[in-house]
């Protein structure tokens, strides 16, 4: 049974409350930046946590054993690998693979270059969502 989503979208209160944990999955294969080419290809899966509403920190760096496969429904294999995380930020997602992890409450962004700079600049977009609404 799936846990559910803390979905960004839905929060009734600010989407980095300091209460919520939001993790956030990141494919990387040199640990500095956000893998450019297909989610499941990545050699690794970084798991960052957002903590007290602004700040993140990487939590766990996950081995994907699918990079070097190219099997049917490839995509639901990674889901399960980073089922525990709210949001993936990711350089591209084939359009089923998107369809996919949206259908079981993933929240998909896209960001290319430095992963510490791409989760700045999510952070500071969200919580300038945040003040769009108020």
């Amino acid at each position: 049974m799936r846990k559910p989503k803390q979905s960004l979208r839905n929060c009734q209160v600010s989407r980095f409350d300091p209460m919520n944990r939001i993790r956030i999955a990141i494919p990387t294969d040199d640990g500095i930046n956000i893998f450019r080419r297909m989610l499941g290809r990545a050699r690794k899966m970084f798991i960052y946590e957002i903590e007290n509403g602004m700040q993140f920190k990487l939590i766990e760096k996950r081995n994907n054993p699918f990079a070097g496969t190219m099997q049917h429904l490839k995509t639901l294999d990674v889901y399960e690998l980073i089922s525990d995380c709210d949001i993936i930020i990711s350089g591209n997602i084939g359009k089923k693979g998107i369809k996919r992890l949206r259908e079981r409450g993933m929240e998909l962004f896209f960001k290319k270059g430095n992963i510490q700079e791409a989760l700045i600049d999510f952070i500071k977009e969200e919580l300038q969502k945040d003040k769009d609404k108020l």
